[in-house]
């Protein structure tokens, strides 16, 4: 409403009279030419059914969901839940914590994947490279060392005083012309013949974990040990059976058995996929036991139910169901095949309620049934079922019974119920008053107004004369 003066109300932001607001402020919307609060958390709304937008950190048409923690801005879509992510989540929704492996914590929106600290590998990068090695590409062979080591599996010393060697061929960075350990070299500094316990063009050491055997137990060009000692494996026994259950490993570090059945590959050191059925999977290629149901797209590792149907007009644990036609697109909620908007002309949570023909369009309110229009412009009311005034003109209103076009003669008001003055003159066939009840020809004999109600004295008086002299 509006106050006197044409000074509007606090949600009214313009009012045309006293008694009529045209536009209101966010959180309010026109209703009886009144601003009414939205409800829920509606941030702004066209009428008391549903949201048009939401207040930050809520979504779907009640806005009675809240946005994920996820989500930037604390700001997620009306329809669906999805968003941007903060930096640290992924997901549609942004749900999901990026691996504490990745560098800087940041991944992927969509799947997650990221680029990895030193020592992890793996899309998501929660693969530990093997003990040995720095960094590596794929669990397999080392792409980086620590200060001193060298080779694919970082497993060979270098023989620089502690500095640091090419990965590949141990080649010192600064190279001495000979070193220590060698009792013969050439000119070029490579070693010919080395002490015992040492081997190679640079007389690097054996490893502590060959067995004693001749020459410190290891072969003079290569560094292989002849044979390790218990627990250990590898050219040069430098690396322990690792994942492994108590049978251990073969001579290739390859475990006879995982030490945890959520580990499969030679070195028992990948991670089965979290899709997995109690997260075990094939010791060798890390298949699932339990696959997911073919009209699946993914599925509970633990259960098997499905968390999202390959197609969007299903739903069930099994993505058994079709969506309600009634649904808009055919989508619906893939746990209770409940719809998120309704096509025309549908309600109810499942969109299977039909709206009545006297709605206008077939459109009612979703949860209640009632019309949003009439389709006959001569009903009006929650469910269109009660006629116009008969003081509207061509007997025409709208829902909530406000005649359109405007009153019959000598009636006004918003419903045309209350009618002229009858000390309004009437010299026409026009009404005798407008909608603010002033008399529009002037007033009968005696009064006097605007509205014609105010009676004068002097005819007063001269009437009680006459009629005491009659």
């Amino acid at each position: 409403m509006c106050l006197a003066g044409g000074q509007c109300t606090s949600a009214c932001t313009d009012c045309a009279d006293n008694n009529t607001c045209l536009n209101c402020e966010d959180g309010y919307y026109i209703s009886n030419n009144d601003c009414v609060q939205c409800p829920y958390k509606c941030k702004t709304c066209t009428h008391g059914s549903y949201c048009d937008t939401c207040k930050p950190g809520f979504w779907n048409w009640y806005c009675n969901w809240e946005c994920n923690l996820g989500c930037a801005g604390n700001e997620c879509s009306i329809a669906s839940g999805d968003c941007t992510c903060k930096p640290g989540f992924h997901g549609t929704k942004c749900n999901r914590n990026c691996s504490s492996f990745c560098i800087n914590k940041m991944c992927s929106d969509i799947d997650g994947s990221c680029e990895c600290a030193e020592g992890y590998f793996g899309v998501t990068c929660k693969n530990t490279c093997m003990i040995s090695c720095k960094d590596c590409d794929d669990g397999s062979q080392c792409t980086l060392c620590p200060v001193g080591k060298y080779g694919l599996m970082c497993s060979n010393v270098c023989d620089c005083n502690g500095g640091s060697c090419d990965l590949t061929t141990g080649q010192c960075d600064d190279q001495p012309t000979c070193t220590t350990h060698c009792t013969e070299c050439s000119g070029t500094g490579v070693c010919t013949a080395c002490q015992t316990g040492f081997y190679g063009s640079q007389c690097e050491l054996c490893s502590d974990k060959c067995t004693n055997d001749s020459n410190g137990g290891c072969e003079f060009n290569t560094g292989t040990c002849y044979a390790c000692q218990d627990g250990y494996y590898g050219l040069h026994c430098n690396q322990q059976c690792q994942n492994c259950n108590d049978l251990g490993c073969h001579k290739n570090g390859t475990c006879y058995q995982c030490l945890n059945k959520n580990m499969f590959g030679l070195n028992c050191n990948i991670q089965c996929s979290s899709l997995c059925m109690h997260d075990t999977c094939d010791r060798w290629t890390g298949n699932c036991p339990l696959k997911c149901h073919s009209r699946c797209e993914v599925c509970d590792s633990n259960t098997g139910i499905c968390i999202k149907c390959q197609h969007n007009n299903r739903y069930g644990n099994n993505c058994q169901f079709f969506c309600n036609d009634g649904c808009l697109n055919s989508t619906c909620n893939q746990r209770t095949g409940e719809c998120f908007e309704c096509n025309n002309g549908f309600g109810g949570p499942f969109c299977n309620v039909s709206c009545s023909t006297v709605c206008s369009s077939s459109r009612c309110d979703r949860e209640s049934g009632k019309c949003i229009e009439c389709a006959n412009q001569t009903l009006y009311g929650d469910y269109c079922d009660t006629p116009c005034s008969e003081n509207c003109k061509d007997r025409q209103c709208d829902r909530s019974g406000v005649c359109t076009s405007g009153c019959v003669i000598n009636q006004y008001s918003h419903r045309c119920q209350l009618k002229c003055s009858e000390t309004c003159k009437a010299f026409t066939i026009d009404s005798r008053c407008d909608d603010l009840v002033r008399c529009l020809e002037g007033c009968v004999q005696g009064y006097t107004g605007e509205d014609c109600k105010t009676g004068t004295w002097l005819y007063f008086l001269l009437s009680f004369i006459s009629s005491h002299h009659k």
